[in-house]
């Protein structure tokens, strides 16, 4: 899958499936990615998630975040709480 930090001043994470590149991006392979969020460095959401609970789910947003950067509103998956 890999993500995508935008380079905007925002440096969101995004699924790079789910996001057209955009110039100046910085792209993160599958294999970094894995080793991050094995790491618990990189956090996203449960894949879907019920109405009204966290951002609705990784399928919703596809976003990730640092994990010392999660919004207050984001309910992160279970299995990185266990790293």
């Amino acid at each position: 899958m890999g993500v995508r930090i935008r380079n905007n001043g925002k440096g969101k994470i995004l699924n790079a499936r789910m996001y057209e590149e955009r110039h100046r991006d910085i792209y993160i392979d599958d294999n970094l990615l894995y080793l991050l969020s094995e790491k618990g460095v990189l956090v996203t959401e449960e894949m879907r998630l019920e109405e009204g609970i966290g951002r609705g789910g990784h399928s919703k947003h596809g976003e990730w975040w640092w994990n010392t950067e999660v919004p207050e509103d984001v309910k992160i998956d279970n299995y990185y709480k266990k790293i």
